[in-house]
């Protein structure tokens, strides 16, 4: 199933100022304001105002296209509307200075999400099945990357669900099927998904995994290895929900 990336930041848009008090000219003015011009530290002020990363990385792309949307074309946009008044106005906002930015009014805080309490996974016979914190521990020095992929996964998939197993998290739908698994270790995790005849384009290769966790179930077709929570982004996160559909 093809994801709609354009209906999904039409969406993100629309509900922008609703969900965090500003609408997009005042973000792109904000982001501006803080004087930041390297991307990923935008993206970390951003993730300090209550976004997640997906959200973050969003709007960064969105700042850097000069307060443009990244999919939605001047032709979804010709008819007019509230949204593309929006989008205009932010792509025209000067940039206030930061004195003027801190005087103003503060903007209501994003609401914070639920903290995502994965689901006790369902029973299976001859599984090794552990607890998400033991396979969560083997990660190391990666565990923080892990948990932001797993908050995020369930941020914009809520119908998946999580299941530990030996070396190993099961992504899988709400029926029970293995629509993709997380393998995790001290060098790096490593993400693979069912995503059927889908090309295999960068950042995703043909799965392959060490020889300690060749028997993981499942057919999977792409795989994408994981270091920094840079690369969690929404067209990552979309897969992981294409992949959901697919199984």
């Amino acid at each position: 199933m093809a994801v709609d990336y354009a209906e999904k930041e039409r969406e993100f848009l629309e509900s922008l100022e609703a969900d965090t008090g500003r609408d997009l000219a005042q973000w792109m003015s904000a982001i501006a304001a803080t004087g930041l011009t390297d991307r990923n530290a935008i993206i970390d002020w951003l993730r300090q105002q209550g976004f997640l990363f997906a959200r973050a990385s969003w709007m960064e792309r969105i700042h850097h296209n000069g307060g443009r949307p990244i999919y939605l074309d001047a032709a979804a946009l010709v008819s007019g509307g509230e949204l593309a008044e929006k989008i205009v106005a932010a792509a025209r906002a000067p940039a206030p200075s930061a004195p003027a930015l801190a005087a103003a009014v503060p903007a209501p805080p994003i609401r914070a999400p639920a903290p995502v309490t994965p689901p006790v996974p369902r029973p299976k016979s001859d599984v090794d099945e552990k607890s998400l914190d033991e396979v969560l521990a083997d990660a190391k020095g990666y565990r923080p990357l892990a948990q932001l992929l797993l908050r995020d996964i369930q941020s914009s998939a809520p119908e998946a669900t999580f299941a530990a197993r030996e070396g190993y998290i099961a992504i899988l739908t709400a029926s029970g099927a293995l629509a993709g698994v997380i393998t995790v270790s001290g060098k790096e995790l490593r993400l693979a998904l069912a995503l059927g005849a889908k090309a295999v384009l960068p950042p995703f290769s043909k799965p392959k995994f060490a020889k300690a966790q060749a028997d993981i179930p499942g057919a999977f077709s792409h795989m994408v290895v994981l270091t920094d929570a840079r690369q969690v982004t929404p067209d990552l996160l979309a897969a992981i929900a294409e992949a959901l559909k697919t199984v």
